[in-house]
């Protein structure tokens, strides 16, 4: 039998004292899972993959896979995540919790992918679901049609893409989409904005964002540009709604169709959110407040260690630089790096001299 030490994330998920503990922990027990951590810490990510699977499935009907299932499952798993330990180059509490996240995502995701795979959610099942009489806009054109709703609220509906919506709204501002569109709500704290598209329902009070879901596309994305949205997911039309995730400016929640998850990101060019001076100039700055601004200014958390970067001082600066080319050039000037892992930033660094 294998050594406990040397022991996969597929090991301790199969094993049955591994799953016990997880489940249904003891002192006992977690005196010894800690012992264990402390005593072989180069297993701790393989350790926080197994936990994730294994508390995903203790959420689903009270039974353990099979050798055959397991096998189907750890094929879509080892896809999607790496065994490989990563490097402790930063010690922050928020570091690792935010590295913990990203695994348990995937890992859920593998049991999800494996359990349950429902068909998509037509347009046109949705929309038989309204209780009043709805408009439809639909753009044929190869440009932005733009509309402006009931409420005042308007939208940019992109090309190959259709909108219903009450000729009215009452309690709730409902709107129903094919497609992409960009919305502007206008603020009413009393009557919710909702959107409707494939398997998601997008609510928001007053804020500006857009909303992707094609028809034959697995993902369904919600971005956002100002102020905050709740993205839930939902199963054949229910009311009930679930894993619902909350979004702020620069951050967007993709659902997997075919595997039921939201992931949180961040999206793919931050843009700012308070306005600067068009022309930054640092000159023999600490590294430490230059990224205190990049944070104000986008909105995006930067995750790091100020013990290590207090040595670092720089001259720099940026002008029409988007986001994370200033980044780079400013983890370049002090010899650092830096991971995205959800919506939070990871900076590397060994420090400066």
């Amino acid at each position: 039998m294998k050594p406990l030490s040397e022991f996969s994330a597929r090991d301790f998920a199969e094993h049955p004292d591994f799953r016990n503990w997880v489940q249904a922990p003891t002192p006992e027990s977690d005196t010894f899972w800690e012992n264990y951590r402390q005593t072989y810490p180069h297993q701790q990510p393989h350790i926080l993959r197994a936990q994730a699977l294994v508390k995903a499935i203790a959420e689903s009907p009270q039974f353990f896979p099979s050798d055959s299932q397991l096998s189907e499952m750890w094929q879509y798993i080892e896809t999607h995540t790496s065994e490989k330990t990563p490097t402790p180059v930063v010690r922050s509490l928020r570091v690792w919790w935010a590295a913990a996240a990203a695994v348990i995502l995937v890992m859920a995701a593998g049991w999800i992918w494996w359990q349950q795979r429902q068909q998509p959610i037509s347009y046109d099942t949705i929309v038989a679901t309204a209780t009043k009489q709805l408009e439809e806009r639909i753009n044929t054109q190869n440009q932005i049609q733009h509309l402006r709703l009931p409420d005042g609220s308007s939208v940019q509906l992109a090309p190959k893409s259709r909108l219903s919506f009450a000729k009215k709204f009452e309690n709730l501002r409902e709107v129903y989409l094919d497609g992409e569109a960009y919305f502007e709500v206008k603020r009413d704290p009393e009557h919710p904005f909702l959107v409707y598209a494939a398997e998601t329902v997008t609510q928001v009070v007053g804020t500006s964002f857009t909303v992707q879901a094609f028809v034959g596309k697995p993902n369904v994305n919600v971005s956002v540009q100002e102020g905050k949205v709740a993205v839930s997911s939902r199963k054949n039309l229910s009311n009930d709604l679930k894993n619902t995730v909350l979004l702020a400016a620069n951050q967007q929640a993709t659902f997997v169709r075919n595997g039921e998850i939201l992931v949180k990101s961040l999206v793919e060019n931050p843009t700012k959110i308070i306005a600067d001076q068009k022309e930054l100039v640092y000159t023999d700055r600490s590294a430490v407040s230059v990224l205190r601004d990049l944070e104000q200014q986008y909105g995006v958390e930067l995750v790091y260690d100020e013990d290590v970067l207090k040595k670092c001082f720089v001259t720099i600066s940026f002008s029409d630089e988007v986001f994370y080319e200033r980044l780079r050039l400013l983890c370049r000037t002090i010899g650092a790096e830096y991971e995205t892992i959800e919506t939070q930033i990871v900076i590397k660094s060994n420090g400066c001299q």
